[in-house]
């Protein structure tokens, strides 16, 4: 199972993401899937990571009362692949996996 898979399992089944500090979310996530995502630590660590920096993106503009932009790392500049990231993509999407995750976590 893939880190995204798995963290969107630990969300469904009550998991949740705690915003304390704003730039270094925590994820809880119930015992049972703990060594799911020890397995790939790393990937959810870059998810929570982009979903810190998309939530300070999209609060910024909220507050502003402006539309939201697209979303995206400091270092993405624009080129082909993922709008966010510019990871490489495969069939028909406009962001990658893990940025998708992000983003929803992001706005939630």
């Amino acid at each position: 199972m893939t880190a995204v898979a798995v963290l969107q399992q630990a969300l469904a089944r009550g998991g949740k993401v705690v915003w304390e500090p704003p730039e270094k979310p925590r994820l809880f996530a119930p015992p049972s899937l703990h060594e799911a995502i020890k397995a790939d630590r790393e990937t959810v660590k870059e998810i929570l990571r982009r979903a810190a920096i998309f939530r300070h993106q999209a609060w910024d503009f909220i507050r502003q009362g402006r539309p939201l932009p697209t979303l995206a790392l400091s270092e993405h500049q624009g080129s082909e692949g993922c709008q966010s990231c510019g990871s490489p993509l495969h069939g028909r999407r406009y962001r990658c996996e893990v940025c998708s995750l992000a983003v929803a976590l992001a706005l939630d």
